[in-house]
């Protein structure tokens, strides 16, 4: 896929996000350049969530993770996330509720 908007191109370089767009693109029947950017923000916001809601499968790589690979590639995700939700997020600096929840922002 040849993504024309810059917020795409980035989200792309994400393997997480390149997960979420496999996961939510047949459901919307969507491509990844059809969603606002406030709907990809949200997206990574949710899927940087998912990293410190226990119990879901990207938390166990993070902390529980037998694996070093799944641990290293998971804190290069939750890295990347922050890295574009920063860049794009254009509100008050904290990622959404969820977030605000476990403490985590952006500064």
């Amino acid at each position: 896929m040849i993504a024309t908007r810059k917020i795409v191109q980035d989200a792309l370089k994400i393997d997480e996000m390149v997960f979420a767009f496999e996961c939510i693109c047949p459901d919307d029947n969507k491509n990844p350049e059809d969603y606002t950017d406030t709907e990809l923000v949200n997206e990574a916001e949710y899927r940087l969530f998912t990293y410190y809601e226990s119990g879901h499968i990207n938390n166990d790589d993070m902390r529980l993770g037998d694996d070093p690979i799944s641990r290293k590639q998971a804190q290069t995700d939750i890295r990347k996330l922050k890295s574009f939700i920063k860049k794009y997020k254009t509100e008050d600096g904290y990622y959404s509720s969820w977030l605000k929840q476990v403490g985590q922002s952006v500064k």
